[in-house]
């Protein structure tokens, strides 16, 4: 299995530090008593690619395994071409042309991908947070382990305003991270001390929106939940908050994903995604269908089955196109149940789409820019549509028998 290397990665050139923002986050945390750091970051490698492109040195496929022929339905004849992928964001003369650099889906409003996108962290367990609001109308679905038995998603939401969002839960310094990937607005509900104190050394602090100072409709608490599941967020007076709190609604470089409705010319059938983030409690699965081309969402009950997992606004099952389970470093530095997570660098990848199976590999050349991702052949092309990205330890391993493929987490 390729492994990532085990370093630290570096933060961003720190951004201009403004005092309104200095001043809101200190009374949010209530810890004054830290002391905003400015000196100079490592400067990060920088790809000598065209934006957008993946590097050559992407890890590849194991030699060793082989996953065969596609199944029945593929089009092997078909000719890859890729879209969204180069550049910085899309503007069109035909608005409509306008290609979300997120999904690889064209857009009517071109302004819709021109602005910064929004990263929600949203409850997954107890089951009582279920069934969550507004994963649907999210552009990309992040879902890792945190502590005690459970995931939570980290939604990116861009293209589509939400008048419900959630619920919204405690930030993780993952979370800071995936931040600083996709340069987005940065929601979550409270955090424990040691992880504020990680998000203040970080570009996060500067984008993170806080519940006091967005009040509703911005965030807003549902008084039939339990207060720990009760804070919904409203994407659209968000982005008011974030200019009311001057926070820049400059649009950041989204390019890297890659995209094409041609089907894999080569894999393994995948009609079924199961991933065991370490306990019975953390079971994610994905059924594909042929006849949507996407996956659909099912949990883990307390009985020990499967149900869907559908959204509270719509009523209707979680769908995504594509899925790519990642394998990186999690780590405890501080020797409790808090992980950082390595989202730098190069690692190994399964991906997913239309219903078959490539293995390939993840790149974060900068860290300010998205994950891209790669196949023996070049970049990978994802189905045009949502991805879902589960983070895994790097010591995970998987398992496939006649389409149904089994990962099972694991730490370094």
């Amino acid at each position: 299995m390729t492994t990532v290397q085990k370093i630290r990665r570096p933060h961003m050139s720190r951004w201009p530090v403004r005092a309104t923002g200095i001043a809101l986050l200190a009374a949010t945390l209530g810890c004054q008593g830290l002391t905003l750091s400015l000196a100079p970051s490592p400067a990060a490698p920088t790809s000598t690619l065209a934006p957008g492109r993946a590097a050559t040195t992407l890890p590849q496929p194991d030699p060793q395994a082989t996953l065969g022929s596609p199944p029945t339905g593929s089009n092997p004849g078909a000719t890859l071409e890729p879209t969204a992928t180069e550049g910085a964001l899309p503007v069109a003369t035909n608005a409509a042309l306008a290609i979300n650099p997120l999904t690889g889906l064209p857009v009517a409003d071109a302004s819709l991908i021109q602005r910064r996108p929004i990263g929600i962290k949203v409850s997954n367990y107890p089951r009582t947070a279920r069934p969550q609001a507004g994963l649907s109308f999210a552009d990309l679905l992040y879902e890792f382990y945190q502590e005690a038995g459970d995931t939570r998603f980290h939604a990116v939401f861009l293209s589509n305003d939400v008048e419900k969002v959630g619920p919204i839960r405690s930030g993780r310094k993952v979370d800071a991270n995936l931040q600083q990937l996709y340069q987005s607005l940065l929601i979550f509900n409270a955090a424990d001390y040691r992880v504020w104190e990680y998000f203040h050394e970080t570009p996060s602090r500067e984008y993170i929106i806080p519940e006091g100072p967005a009040p509703c409709p911005a965030l807003c608490r549902d008084s039939s939940q339990a207060q720990v599941n009760s804070l919904y967020a409203n994407t659209a007076a968000l982005r008011k908050a974030a200019d009311a709190l001057k926070i820049p609604n400059i649009a950041p470089d989204l390019s890297g994903m890659t995209f094409d409705t041609a089907p894999p010319t080569a894999g393994a059938p995948a009609s079924s995604v199961l991933v065991r983030f370490y306990t019975d409690n953390a079971r994610a699965e994905w059924r594909y269908d042929p006849a949507t081309q996407k996956y659909s969402r099912w949990s883990e009950t307390s009985s020990g089955g499967m149900a869907p997992l559908k959204d509270r606004l719509t009523g209707q099952q979680l769908t995504v196109s594509n899925l790519a389970v990642v394998f990186v470093t999690f780590y405890r530095p501080q020797r409790v149940e808090i992980y950082d997570v390595m989202l730098y660098g190069t690692g190994r990848a399964v991906l997913f789409r239309d219903g078959v199976a490539t293995e390939g590999g993840w790149l974060v050349a900068n860290p300010d820019q998205p994950l891209q991702f790669s196949s023996s052949s070049g970049p990978f092309a994802f189905h045009p549509g949502v991805t879902w990205i589960a983070l895994i330890g790097e010591n995970s391993t998987f398992t496939q028998l006649d389409g149904n493929w089994r990962f099972e987490f694991d730490f370094p």
